[in-house]
């Protein structure tokens, strides 16, 4: 049977993989019966991207206290043949440990590779204040002294701290965003999901070390407030029908976006987000959306409603 999945920012539609019980002679799913195997952490793959998104989309934004920002931060690509993926996140605990020191509460960081293979951390945090402009540049020397002690020659002209001015907008990567963290993680989430196979995440591009063990490529803090999904079986005809409530409700969003472009780009995602070449998979596509999870309730309602005879215009 179908899953369809509701989570407070987000739903995503699956058929589930089931197997037959050979005790028993029950049917069921396929995770429960055999549980993935844990391997070692290969930087970013399909499977890594959906998790992380899924887990982005389960953040309670409204029931986070604090100030929020957001950070870039790089290390020199012409020494990378001397950093181990151990090393990094190192790094990486010793600053979020001095962060927690000055006032951090909450933070969310995702990992991404440049095209020289190099390293770069994109960290959304939470502080329990607004920053001043000295204790701003003082989070950002302190990544560059982490390095430095253990001989690599950051520059702190590499490193970025933007404060997030809810209702303005704030370039991530070169992209313009609304500055929300939930639109930050959103972008985020969308271009860890869709460009798995691009150069910034192939395995064959990370350096040496990093290729058999890169560690974890995103993480967050335990108290970091989450809402429980919700997950609902349903019959055939409903999961087809909300597919395409789905797709109808994303193309709607993308035709709304202000800038030619993003629109562009955004109705072109959506009409093909249940395309496939197979025959035989096509049926059993899932489909997966950042849907508030009010008008995901009522997609399903609706769905459930008519009983798989919606039919596109």
């Amino acid at each position: 049977m179908p899953t369809i999945t509701i989570r407070a920012h987000g739903v995503s539609a699956t058929r589930n993989q089931t197997v037959v019980n050979p005790e028993t002679g029950e049917i069921v799913k396929l995770t429960a019966f055999q549980p993935p195997e844990r391997t070692a952490t290969k930087g970013w793959t399909p499977n890594v991207a959906r998790r992380n998104e899924q887990r982005l989309q389960q953040i309670d934004f409204d029931a986070i206290d604090g100030i929020p920002a957001f950070v870039t931060l790089t290390m020199p690509s012409q020494q990378m043949g001397e950093v181990s993926a151990a090393d990094f996140h190192g790094w990486l605990k010793r600053w979020l440990q001095f962060m927690k020191r000055h006032g951090l509460q909450h933070y969310y960081w995702i990992l991404e590779f440049q095209a020289s293979g190099n390293p770069h951390l994109h960290v959304l945090v939470w502080l329990d204040h607004e920053p001043e402009p000295l204790e701003t540049f003082k989070a950002l020397r302190s990544w560059v002294g982490i390095l430095n002690k253990s001989g690599v020659g950051a520059r702190l002209q590499g490193q970025i701290w933007e404060n997030i001015d809810v209702g303005g907008e704030l370039v991530v990567d070169g992209e313009t965003v609304p500055a929300h963290p939930e639109h930050v993680l959103m972008y985020l989430a969308k271009h860890a999901a869709r460009g798995v196979a691009h150069y910034q995440r192939q395995i064959e591009n990370m350096p040496d070390d990093w290729q058999y063990r890169s560690g974890r490529v995103w993480g967050h803090d335990r108290g970091l407030p989450l809402r429980v999904q919700e997950d609902f079986e349903t019959d055939y005809p409903t999961f087809h029908c909300f597919r395409r409530l789905v797709r109808r409700w994303r193309l709607a969003e993308a035709r709304a976006i202000a800038d030619p472009e993003r629109r562009r780009l955004a109705i072109s995602q959506a009409r093909r987000c249940l395309k496939c070449s197979r025959p035989d998979i096509s049926p059993y596509r899932g489909v997966s959306a950042w849907i508030p999870s009010d008008v995901a309730s009522q997609l399903l309602d609706a769905a459930e409603a008519m009983g798989g005879d919606y039919e596109e215009e």
